[in-house]
């Protein structure tokens, strides 16, 4: 059922305007490394893939024109995606993830008869800024906004990355209320010139969380939060 769940949202209409598109969304990672693997065996990228479907979809139907970058999971030159969102005219680049646990903090179990990891140590959101980006301001108003819907929808940001236990992330806090983090040599954040913002929609290695993440419930959730973020920081019009 979970692996359905995706093959579902990914059959979504696929957005990709050949006009310009001021809105960019990334989908994380690609089929070769194709990112986290969740508590069921899903790949990453099969999250992201799609909820980056359903971010497009609600932003286009409500007249924003969007492009999808790295939809196929085809580039893996990570330095190649913010300057093709910009090339479409992106005036803001959103790049989709979905979480995980330092290896520390994961077990086994067998689910469907195979050995996969899982996790309780942490669940939640979280978003992410680069202070290398020349738009910071502009890049975290528009994080933080995200993470204020998501947690006017009832959803809670997630600590873990800024723990400072061995082989931790320690990452510094740019709002710790609405769940946004300073991580400055993420690239696709880093070498974009328009205000940038990386979403991790959730912790995959958690169980409940993991289910939770694969609804097309928890993807509407996530996608009217990121319209009503960027709603209140001005990359769209109210």
């Amino acid at each position: 059922m979970i692996r359905k769940a995706f093959l579902l949202a990914a059959a979504l209409p696929v957005v990709c305007n050949a006009g310009a598109a001021p809105v960019a969304i990334d989908v994380g990672h690609f089929l070769a490394r194709p990112g986290a693997t969740s508590a069921y065996g899903v790949p990453e990228f099969e999250y992201n893939q799609s909820l980056a479907a359903v971010i497009a979809a609600r932003l286009t139907a409500a007249g924003v024109p969007v492009r999808l970058i790295g939809y196929r999971g085809e580039m893996e030159d990570l330095r190649a995606r913010a300057p093709q969102a910009e090339a479409a005219g992106a005036k803001f680049f959103l790049s989709i993830h979905h979480d995980s646990v330092k290896a520390e903090y994961q077990q086994p179990w067998i689910w469907n008869g195979r050995e996969q990891l899982y996790s309780t140590h942490a669940s939640g959101f979280s978003l992410f800024v680069s202070r290398l980006n020349p738009r910071l301001a502009e890049s975290l108003a528009c994080a933080s906004g995200i993470g204020a819907a998501l947690r006017a929808a009832g959803l809670k940001p997630t600590a873990h990355h800024a723990e400072t236990a061995p082989g931790a992330g320690g990452r510094p806090w740019a709002d710790e209320a609405n769940g946004v983090y300073f991580y400055d040599n993420l690239v696709v954040l880093k070498t974009s010139t328009v205000p940038a913002v990386l979403f991790e929609a959730g912790v995959i290695v958690h169980p409940d969380e993991a289910r939770e993440l694969a609804t097309a419930g928890r993807r509407d959730l996530a996608a009217a939060a990121v319209e009503s973020g960027l709603r209140a920081c001005g990359v769209i019009a109210p």
